[in-house]
């Protein structure tokens, strides 16, 4: 079993005498400190506070075949290390596991597993006896119970195995149609793309060219149908990047980009609709304009969505603050308004595809769910991180962070 440096095991595997002298140096983590001889006694390299329990772990061991969880201290040159101890009774030899808990001693056993070493079922006796003494102490069973009870928990553990594997096959095989569900999906948004396009595009013609010659109601048709095709387009462009982004496609261009130059496009972009609503859009740059290494394509979906969330969610005549600072390692954009607020519930919710807040917008304008969930993605691809606070009646702060990273 491979394990990174952070969750290595640091301890020992040795084979000994009924009277702890050592036959075997199985594995040994601890070399450097502790680098044990054959044919010493394991006591020499005990504290002498630990003598005591040493001996009583080796007596349970010869004498009930198995031990788990004794804590005895390594004494070394330079230091000493407590340990969790484990021994299990072979033949006329004693297995002796010692690591720094006893969860270790178990990636030890999985290790040990893993490469049909002879002492994988010396170890599971460890686990299985040790489990089984204490189910019975504490329950008050009778002794005579102790190998009914070790068989029953034996075939409970082989049944759980047995499960634990066909759960992961089905993780599996559900992980595959996911895969294959989002390029269908896709495969499909993709296609409805054109003529929907086509749809819009014709419909703008018409508006700028017969719209005098129409009346009221025919003004009104074409409009719906301008509108909601231009919707329809958005709702495929945000699903294909979903699907995308969930198999793994997100491509970044990264360049230098002056990160203010980009905040304040957006801003022109969104203060129209804005000004419709009797909105402030401000913007405040804290210190020099930072310049950072982004994809500005996708950074401009990223302002463009909560910009225009925040002028969506707002009413009129409130006020909007869009900031920027940073420091020598981050650059931070804030949006914030004075707007309809998110509940608690929805704050958990709301960067995940295809799940809105309960709070509805000021003019009724649209939205699918999938916004926040690619702006976090956007984020998150560039190293970055997005968090909200935010409260019912009281509006909204989203702050974005972005590495000040220009390598």
């Amino acid at each position: 079993m491979e394990m990174d440096s952070k969750t290595k095991s640091r301890g020992f595997i040795i084979r000994c005498t009924r009277q702890g002298v050592i036959k075997d140096i199985i594995r040994n983590e601890l070399k450097q400190e502790f680098p044990f001889d054959p044919e010493e006694n394991i006591h020499y390299y005990l504290d002498h506070q630990s003598l005591i329990e040493y001996k009583r772990f080796f007596t349970e061991v010869t004498e009930s075949g198995a031990g788990l969880g004794w804590q005895l201290n390594l004494k070394g040159n330079a230091e000493t290390r407590a340990l969790t101890f484990a021994g299990v009774l072979e033949d006329e030899d004693l297995l002796v596991v010692a690591a720094e808990n006893v969860d270790q001693i178990l990636d030890y056993y999985e290790e040990l597993i893993k490469k049909n070493s002879p002492y994988a079922n010396k170890i599971r006796d460890i686990i299985q006896r040790s489990f089984t003494r204490n189910l019975i102490r504490n329950t008050g069973l009778p002794k005579n119970a102790e190998i009914e009870t070790y068989h029953s928990i034996n075939t409970l553990n082989n049944e759980l195995t047995n499960v634990q594997r066909e759960l992961t096959k089905k993780n599996i095989q559900l992980e595959r149609i996911d895969e294959q569900k989002n390029e269908y999906l896709g495969m499909a948004v993709h296609d409805l793309r054109n003529p929907i396009g086509t749809i819009m595009g014709y419909s703008e013609i018409l508006k700028a060219e017969i719209e005098d010659n129409l009346n009221d109601e025919q003004k009104e048709m074409l409009g719906l149908i301008y509108s909601s095709s231009e919707y329809m387009l958005k709702i495929i462009d945000d699903f294909l990047d979903v699907s995308k982004i969930q198999l793994g496609n997100l491509k970044l261009d990264r360049i230098l980009v002056n990160i203010e130059e980009l905040v304040k496009q957006n801003i022109s972009i969104n203060l129209i609709v804005a000004q419709q609503k009797e909105i402030n859009l401000n913007y405040t740059l804290k210190g020099e304009a930072p310049i950072v290494m982004i994809d500005p394509g996708k950074m401009n979906q990223v302002l463009n969505n909560l910009i225009g969330n925040a002028v969506k969610f707002s009413p009129s005549q409130s006020s909007i603050a869009v900031r920027i600072s940073s420091d020598h390692e981050k650059v931070m954009i804030e949006v914030v308004d004075q707007g309809l607020g998110i509940s608690m519930e929805d704050k958990d919710k709301i960067f995940n595809p295809y799940q809105q807040a309960e709070t509805k917008s000021t003019k009724g304008e649209k939205g699918e769910g999938l916004g926040l969930a690619i702006v976090k993605k956007i984020i998150k691809g560039h190293g970055g991180d997005i968090k909200v606070e935010s409260e019912i009646g009281k509006g909204s702060r989203f702050f974005v962070w972005l590495p000040k990273d220009l390598t």
